[in-house]
């Protein structure tokens, strides 16, 4: 599986009112080592806002009609580049049907293409067409620059603490992806 992901698209929902707490580890009589139930602490005050992030970027983005698995899909080929159908399947977590469903109405749409395996002939693979690869690279752009232009909103400090947490969270996305 790929190093360094990219943006995933996520579901729409409808936006929700969430407020980060202050942390428990930040209390000057806080353990030098973390327990289990200041892990979970920190990763129910951290997965709201991070979700809610994720959705209000996607959902306030221009982009195709995509259902969940179709927007998985494009993600992953993007990530993935060209790929067998059940290697699809596995990465996404889904059934190889409901895989084959997703890339069909990408492909009606013509936003991948399927061609033979250069490895086995009788294969085929899947990949991103020219068309999905540009909407896909427009619409991480788009993502970006609504991000950055509310970043631009917060304090220096807040973008300065946003700034420093980013090693730690891509260091926890790439402990979580390949946990799965």
């Amino acid at each position: 599986m790929p190093g360094a992901p990219a943006c995933v698209p996520g579901i729409v929902v409808p936006a929700l009112s969430i407020e980060i707490m202050t942390s428990a580890s930040e209390a000057p009589d806080a353990p030098s080592t973390p327990s289990d139930a200041e892990h979970h602490d920190l990763a129910s005050r951290l997965r709201p806002p991070l979700l809610q992030l994720h959705f209000l970027v996607r959902r306030n983005t221009p982009g195709p009609d995509l259902t969940p698995a179709q927007q998985a899909a494009l993600q992953s080929l993007l990530l993935l580049g060209p790929v067998r159908m059940g290697e699809l399947a596995r990465y996404l977590r889904i059934r190889l049907p409901s895989a084959t469903s997703a890339v069909d109405g990408l492909e009606r749409l013509g936003l991948a293409e399927r061609s033979p395996d250069p490895d086995d002939g009788r294969a085929v693979v899947v990949q991103l067409s020219e068309h999905g690869t540009q909407l896909t690279s427009e619409l991480i752009s788009a993502r970006n620059a609504m991000l950055a232009e509310h970043l631009s909103e917060l304090t220096d400090e807040d973008r300065r603490s946003l700034d420093a947490a980013v090693p730690a969270l891509n260091r926890l996305m790439t402990l979580y992806r390949d946990a799965l």
